[in-house]
């Protein structure tokens, strides 16, 4: 069902009411597209409508309508949203979290309860903040005692947020990781940089970089296969809608 409708262009709709969620639609236009394209993102929680140049709007709207049971059935199978809220149990670290709310000026963690001082409206944005820089703090950890093991220089390490990759490793040596690894189980997360570290020996995936990845980090295969079914839902956790 169509939901608010796009200005200027009121025959596609901004959002589709899809399995209880009003869900944003995007539309590009791609030179280089032959057809019309139609992705649910599962990650970013949005309808991806790509139209050829030639292509009108009102075509793609009717493309759009034509398909609104198969988006349904996909978006019927996306994560439920985790917000950051008293109470609330969020994975971390292979186990879980229970986020309390305290009159304190700290946040910190006791066993399996994560203490947030401040108020209720300022909460996510504290939690948050402690998540990433924990996760920061292991990932770092992990990188540099890898890269010692290898007798290399202390690579760069920092934490972001990107939709379409949990590492990369830039050809100035800076390995960036997603923050949200750290609602992974730790051997995941391990993985992970093991695959970034063996980058810093061999800047592509070669037999001799996959040879270095499982030396340093075992069998990926599982745990690729692990953020294949899961990782997903990494990207709901303190989300609100």
């Amino acid at each position: 069902m169509f939901g608010r409708l796009r200005r200027g262009a009121p025959a596609l709709p901004e959002t589709l009411h899809l399995a209880g969620r009003e869900v944003p639609v995007v539309l590009v236009r791609s030179a280089r597209a032959r057809r019309i394209l139609l992705r649910a993102d599962a990650v970013s929680g949005s309808i991806r409508l790509t139209l050829p140049p030639q292509v009108s709007v009102g075509r793609g709207a009717a493309f759009l309508s034509e398909y609104t049971g198969w988006l349904e059935a996909h978006v019927a199978t996306w994560p439920r949203p985790l917000p950051f809220m008293p109470g609330a149990a969020i994975p971390f670290d292979g186990g879980t979290l229970r986020i309390e709310l305290a009159p304190a000026r700290r946040t910190i963690r006791d066993g399996d309860r994560l203490i947030v001082g401040g108020t209720a409206d300022t909460l996510p944005g504290r939690v948050t903040r402690w998540l990433k820089a924990t996760a920061l703090a292991d990932l770092t950890a992990a990188t540099l005692a890898l890269a010692a093991r290898l007798d290399l220089p202390a690579p760069g390490v920092r934490v972001g947020d990107p939709a379409g990759r949990w590492g990369s490793c830039s050809s100035t040596r800076r390995i960036a990781y997603s923050w949200r690894l750290i609602f992974a189980p730790p051997a995941v997360r391990a993985s992970v940089v093991a695959h970034e570290v063996a980058h810093l020996v061999h800047p592509n995936h070669g037999a001799a970089f996959w040879a270095l990845a499982r030396d340093l980090g075992g069998d990926p295969a599982p745990h690729r296969r692990w953020l294949a079914r899961h990782g997903a839902g990494l990207h709901w956790i303190g989300r609100a809608t």
